[in-house]
């Protein structure tokens, strides 16, 4: 009754497609718009999480230690619509996409095998923080129901975008980025709305290990696959 008194009085688009969204819990993207957000395909390497054709357990990267964090998993493939989703998010404060996310991130964390109780969002420099007013990860870390630390974890060097650097270029621009300010934990879980490249949570998994942390586990919303 409440959808219906307030999609009366106040109609709202699609963010996506501007079909008229009837239902607030789906905030500004219709249902049709996000029941088009695909999984990641299998199989998928047990540790990084990224789909491989043949892959049997861990992938290349993995076995070579590409990657210092020790469980990886993403919900969908960061194509249209996640995109848009994704973009809308982060750079026209639809703050309110990131609750229709809550049950996929709870039920991945359920079935996933992580271990963390407490939950790292990745963090944003001050200054980019100030300029966007929120931090993306934070509001998908908030619902996963745990407790979420942001504290924790600081970005001491306000790094370029990494949009558009190859893998080598990104891993220089992330050197010594981040700095551990707590008290290390045992395990934690560390959240992202994108895993690109892995570049970014490499490093964080790597400051965090450095600092004591025995386990780093990540979950993003979203994932580029690294490979067909």
């Amino acid at each position: 009754m409440i959808d219906a008194i307030l999609n009366l009085l106040f109609p709202q688009p699609c963010i996506l497609c501007t079909a008229s969204v009837l239902q607030r819990r789906w905030s500004v993207a219709c249902p049709e718009c996000w029941s088009k957000l695909e999984a990641i395909p299998h199989p998928i390497c047990i540790q990084c999480g990224d789909h491989a054709p043949a892959i049997e357990s861990r992938c290349g990267p993995c076995r070579r230690g590409d990657h210092a964090f020790d469980l990886a998993r993403s919900l969908y493939l960061f194509n249209e619509p996640m995109r848009g989703i994704i973009h809308q998010l982060k750079y026209a404060d639809r703050v309110s996409l990131a609750k229709p996310l809550r049950q996929a991130l709870r039920d991945c964390v359920a079935s996933e095998g992580f271990e963390a109780k407490v939950v790292v969002p990745v963090p944003l420099h001050r200054a980019r923080a100030r300029a966007r007013g929120f931090n993306q990860a934070e509001l998908l870390a908030r619902q996963l129901g745990l407790q979420v630390n942001t504290r924790l974890l600081r970005r001491r060097k306000n790094t370029p975008s990494q949009t558009g650097l190859s893998r080598s270029q990104r891993t220089l621009n992330l050197s010594a980025a981040f700095e551990v300010c707590g008290k290390p934990l045992e395990t934690v879980l560390v959240v992202d709305d994108v895993y690109t490249t892995g570049s970014t949570l490499h490093e964080i998994a790597k400051t965090l290990k450095r600092a004591g942390v025995q386990r780093v586990e990540v979950l993003t919303v979203a994932r580029v696959l690294q490979r067909v």
